[in-house]
């Protein structure tokens, strides 16, 4: 990935590493501005902002937060406030 902040080049299922190199998860969905990234079996997905991202390379998309520092976001609520319930 040329511009790490080329969010189209993200497919839906890659894993996503902290900068502290633990594993946040794998992206769920993909935003103009962030990223929702998720572990399989946890209720809460994580918000990634777009400009931490520092690279993709080898099917590992590696960010500059860490867990600590990301926004979770409960799934359950996110499908309720649209209307997917």
């Amino acid at each position: 990935m040329s511009d790490p902040h080329n969010t189209s080049a993200i497919p839906a299922g890659t894993e996503v590493r902290a900068y502290d190199g633990s594993l946040l998860g794998s992206v769920r969905e993909v935003h103009p501005h962030y990223l929702l990234v998720g572990q399989e079996g946890e209720h809460n997905d994580l918000e990634v902002p777009v400009h931490s991202i520092l690279g993709f390379e080898g099917g590992v998309l590696r960010v500059s937060v860490n867990r600590s520092s990301v926004t979770e976001v409960d799934d359950v609520e996110t499908a309720h406030r649209m209307g997917q319930e």
